[in-house]
Formats: structure tokens, C-alpha cells, sequence
């Protein structure tokens, strides 16, 4: 069982090319994986009704809760 907050992303592109890509991220965070991509997802589809949106791709990305002492630091 993972601990941490979810963080909503879609991937938008303007044509068919990865150069025409990008990586958009939500304010929020969300307390489960089901709830960020129903957010995704729901964005996506909004975002897809833009005639200058080729591909909309909903994404989630886990925030764990551990984070990493600085580097020179003994565990």
C-alpha cells in the first residue's frame, strides 16, 4: 500500500509530432489514483474540443510521501 497524493497531468499536443507537446499538471492534489484520472480524464475531453488540439493524454503521477535527505547527508 503506497501513501502519498496523486497530481493530475495531460499530455497536449497541436499536431502529430512530440515537438508540438505539452505537459500540463493541475493545481490540485488528489487523495487517490481512481480521482486523478477521473479528473484527467474529464479534462482531457474538454481540452479536446479545441480545434488546435491534436491529442489530449490524461496522465496520474503518485507524490510519495517520502522524500530524499539532501545529497552529503548520512542516512
Amino acid at each position: 500500500f503506497i501513501m502519498g497524493f496523486w497530481l493530475p497531468i495531460i499530455l497536449l499536443c497541436s499536431a502529430p509530432y512530440a515537438q508540438s507537446c505539452t505537459v500540463i499538471t493541475g493545481n490540485e492534489l488528489v487523495p487517490t489514483q481512481e480521482e486523478c484520472f477521473k479528473q484527467s480524464v474529464r479534462k482531457a475531453k474538454i481540452a479536446m474540443e479545441s480545434p488546435s488540439v491534436f491529442q489530449a493524454r490524461p496522465m496520474c503521477q503518485i507524490i510519495p510521501d517520502k522524500i530524499l535527505p539532501e545529497k552529503g547527508t548520512k542516512l
